[in-house]
């Protein structure tokens, strides 16, 4: 199959994997009950605070379309980068954890014979979250293949030589407790739960080997590049793990937070989430400038 063809038929895919979710936000916002259980799941959707964040997902998921669209196209190769690679990386941000952790946490609640859903107490059948996550997921690989074509077309000399350590030593180097601290929080979530001061509702086994994997991509975000062995061997897996974790160190906290239980938003979470988004988009503009330094990335056009 050719490039082409792959990136139709992917294109093809990503629209209608992100259907679903469009047609139960807006179904919710008509004041419709698909997929509502019981009365406290209905007045929850009716909310405030729940309408308003299914505009905002209705937009989001629009504009996911919107990039799937024009990364399918050749169009792409005339936009100015920036305006392909911020939307890009905001998506890698918040779609990999699902796409990475969901899976496997599936796999553990599997093996260990927990009956709860992988989502609970939202008052949502359990089919809602398999068709809602399930294009989440389809929806994130579509995505990753679209942006890695275009960039490795675009950009062939940064996947043939791979990340490089930042030049600016000292920013890097400060960036590396909120990250690393961040990382381990999410691990220590993992096993702990809601009762360690971790982020309120996430009590299965799926949900919480999503934090799990969840704090894995921000280490290795962090540590790929400067794994210079890894880096020589391995450039292009280098310069995704190092995107992805680099995104999810930015994007993921502020989720958390957005997509709080109950609105309940726990102190430890709030303060990791913000030191690490701070800390994430830190890093990954050094990254960014150490790149351009050495004549391998797009890094002007994003200044």
């Amino acid at each position: 199959m050719n490039r082409s063809v792959l990136r139709t038929t992917v294109l093809v895919v990503a629209v209608a994997s992100c259907l679903p979710y469009l047609i139960f936000k807006v179904a919710w916002l008509a004041g419709s009950t698909i997929g509502i259980t019981d009365a406290g799941g209905q007045a929850l959707m009716n909310d405030p605070r729940h309408v308003v964040g299914n505009y905002i997902t209705v937009a989001m998921d629009l504009a996911a379309i919107a990039l799937a669209v024009v990364l399918g196209r050749p169009i792409g190769h005339r936009l100015p980068a920036w305006l392909l690679l911020v939307p890009a990386w905001v998506a890698t941000g918040l779609l990999a954890p699902i796409v990475l952790g969901l899976p496997a946490g599936l796999l553990v609640q599997g093996v260990t014979g927990t009956a709860a859903p992988a989502g609970s107490g939202d008052g949502l059948a359990g089919w809602v979250f398999a068709v809602i996550y399930g294009g989440f997921g389809v929806m994130g690989c579509c995505l990753a293949v679209l942006v890695l074509l275009h960039a490795m077309e675009r950009w062939p000399r940064t996947f043939a030589t791979g990340p490089r350590p930042p030049a600016g030593r000292g920013i890097a180097g400060s960036c590396a407790v909120p990250l690393l601290g961040y990382a381990l929080a999410l691990i220590v979530w993992a096993v702990t739960g809601p009762e360690g001061g971790g982020p309120a509702g996430f009590e299965s086994p799926a949900q919480r080997t999503v934090l799990a994997v969840t704090g894995l991509l921000v280490a290795v975000g962090y540590v790929t590049p400067w794994a210079r062995g890894f880096v020589g061997r391995h450039p292009g897996w280098a310069v995704v793990m190092t995107w992805t974790g680099c995104g999810v160190a930015t994007l993921s906290g502020p989720t958390f937070i957005a997509l709080s239980h109950d609105g309940v938003v726990r102190v430890p979470v709030l303060v990791a989430a913000v030191a690490s988004a701070v800390a994430g988009l830190l890093y990954s503009v050094v990254l960014l400038r150490s790149a351009a330094s050495y004549g391998r990335a797009p890094a002007p056009a994003l200044s």
